[in-house]
């Protein structure tokens, strides 16, 4: 079943290279601004994003996969309301296994789309040149602005 989360958000990536590009270009400005990024459910497109950000900054894959595996406590209540409605999708109609699956967020879901992006983008910094057009000089900024080592430091 996780196949179809990769394969969902292997578009993701292919498509939302503008919307990415703006979120990593604001975050690697001299003097960004805080920002809220977010989605219908906060786990796909952003936990995508998110995930993008968190390899950029060295953060260990199975660190980034509990932490979108973490999904499930945080929409734990909000669950019965998206079943409903995604139950009443034609489509879906029924498929209340199906849903339940839809709106899960799994180690392996975002396990095996790193595991993608490094097979098929070459990596996250790939991604992001090739993709995102983002410059090694706006990567850099943007590490700067998100690592923080010992005592406030930037790395």
């Amino acid at each position: 079943m996780w196949q179809g989360f990769v394969n969902a958000y292997r578009e993701i990536l292919k498509h939302g290279g503008p919307a990415y590009s703006a979120i990593f270009r604001h975050l690697a400005s001299s003097k960004p601004s805080g920002c809220l990024v977010h989605c219908t459910a906060g786990k796909d497109r952003t936990g995508v994003l998110v995930a993008l950000l968190y390899l950029l900054c060295c953060v260990p894959t199975e660190t980034i996969v509990k932490e979108y595996a973490m999904t499930d406590l945080g929409l734990a209540n909000m669950k019965p309301l998206f079943k409903e409605r995604l139950l009443q999708n034609p489509a879906l109609a029924g498929n209340e296994k199906g849903v339940d699956n839809m709106t899960s967020s799994k180690e392996q879901n975002m396990r095996g789309t790193i595991e993608m992006l490094n097979k098929e983008f070459g990596g996250a910094e790939e991604y992001c040149r090739k993709v995102l057009g983002l410059t090694d000089q706006e990567l850099d900024a943007l590490r700067r602005n998100l690592v923080v080592g010992k005592a406030g430091s930037s790395l």
